[in-house]
């Protein structure tokens, strides 16, 4: 129970999802989205040729990710950016991308679901992944649901108590806290976004010992009123695995 619950912290999130700083915050356009799985070689295609068109560059950037495990495996996931809202405004109004979706992409698409705006949390970044190294190719999120009577100053609190115990075990090397920037109330839950790179599975076996650093930073039994103030302050919370999509996505 330990070992799954250190576990369950440390993989706390929450978008590559990694990019450079926009303005004086990192955020991401991105929405979901299903798809006929007999169709899924001719989109897959039409998409790669959109994205080469129109998305490799600046605040268009895109990458196409898999949900490979949770409850909405097999949608697809749209991430681009990092994007500010001034940039929102000035982008073109471009006639032949717009025929392009709606003649290569749209006819391939069953549904659009869940089009949010994630904005990287202030001081909510461990980023140990080389400049020159690619994005991970896999990374674990998680979504939290936050009571409504709850402080933002104490959700800071226990999300900084995580990084700081990750940070003293020195093993993760992307991590990042992700706030939707559109209010969800309890429609789907999905206020906060924890998220996680991860080179191998094998990693989910290694016992990190969370709460004995957790402990050694912050004081004998400071974990078990983590946990319980953890559970306080969030209503709900689940997992997904999401994989880059490289034939989608052109790489």
């Amino acid at each position: 129970m330990k070992k799954m619950l250190a576990i369950f912290a440390a993989l706390l999130f929450t978008s590559s999802v990694l990019g450079e700083e926009t303005k004086a915050y990192t955020q991401y356009d991105t929405f979901r989205f299903t798809i006929n799985n007999k169709d899924a070689k001719i989109l897959t295609d039409n998409m790669r040729n959109h994205i080469k068109k129109y998305h490799l560059q600046g605040m268009l950037k895109t990458k196409i990710y898999n949900i490979t495990y949770g409850a909405n495996t097999n949608e697809f996931i749209w991430v681009m950016g990092p994007v500010s809202y001034a940039e929102f405004d000035s982008r073109a109004d471009d006639k032949k991308h717009d025929d392009d979706w709606a003649d290569n992409i749209n006819p391939y698409i069953i549904s659009y679901n869940q089009s949010e705006v994630w904005r990287s949390m202030d001081g909510l970044l461990i980023n140990n992944i080389d400049e020159k190294a690619s994005d991970s190719k896999r990374y674990i999120t998680r979504y939290l649901t936050v009571n409504s009577d709850q402080d933002e100053k104490v959700v800071n609190y226990l999300l900084n108590q995580i990084k700081d115990t990750l940070n003293k075990i020195g093993k993760v090397k992307y991590w990042a806290v992700m706030g939707n920037q559109f209010i969800q109330g309890n429609l789907n839950g999905r206020h906060l976004m924890a998220i996680s790179s991860m080179e191998n599975w094998a990693e989910l076996d290694d016992d990190w010992e969370f709460e004995k650093h957790f402990e050694a930073l912050h004081g004998k039994g400071s974990y078990t009123a983590f946990r319980d103030n953890y559970g306080r302050v969030f209503k709900n919370q689940w997992q997904e695995v999401i994989e880059v999509n490289k034939e989608m996505s052109g790489m």
